[in-house]
Order: C-alpha cells, then structure tokens, then sequence
C-alpha cells in the first residue's frame, strides 16, 4: 500500500472530517487518522452523551408538575440501563453517519 497522500487529516471529528471531504473535493488524496472513535469529542463524550443525560432527567421535573396541568402520572420509574443504551445506540448512530461521509 503506497502511502502517499496530498492531506493526511490526524482526527476524525467534525473539524477533521470536513477537512478531509473538502479536500477530496478538490481531487486531493487524503487519509484520516483516528484512535477511537469517528465524530470526536463531541458526538462521543461531550454535547451528545450530555445532552441525551440532561433532557432526559428533566422529564422526573415534569412528571412532579403533571398533575397541576390535568395529567394523571402514577408511579413513574427511572430505567438508568435504557436511558444509556439508548445514549449509546444514538452514538453509534451518529459515529455511522461520519463513517459514511468519510467512504463516500
């Protein structure tokens, strides 16, 4: 395998992807490095995971407040294992969606 690039892009968040897609835009032969994983801190560890987290612990706020807006709430339960897997289903949604702008 040659490795002989015009941009060899070091991370593959969002700044780094967009760099590499518009460099191949042009005709440039890039290569993208990442260790972990695609879409960088943010869809990973920062904005997404956090803000999955924080609306979904509102909803308990909401439910207290039901009632006085004639909703009859009775008993709801926390899932914490849901409330995660589905934070990292929408991750891997996401780390997906970057693979894909990175093939194509």
């Amino acid at each position: 395998m040659a490795f002989d690039f015009d941009l060899f892009v070091i991370g593959a968040g969002s700044g780094g992807v967009r760099a590499a897609r518009f460099a191949a835009g042009f005709g440039a032969r890039v290569a993208v490095a990442e260790s972990r994983y695609l879409g960088g801190t943010c869809v990973n560890v920062g904005c997404v995971p956090n803000k999955l987290l924080v609306y979904g612990a509102h909803y308990s706020e909401d439910f207290e407040q039901a009632h006085g807006f004639g909703w009859s709430v009775d008993e709801p339960r926390f899932d914490w294992p849901t409330l995660i897997a589905n934070k990292n289903r929408e991750i891997e949604r996401l780390n997906g969606i970057y693979r894909n702008l990175l093939v194509n």
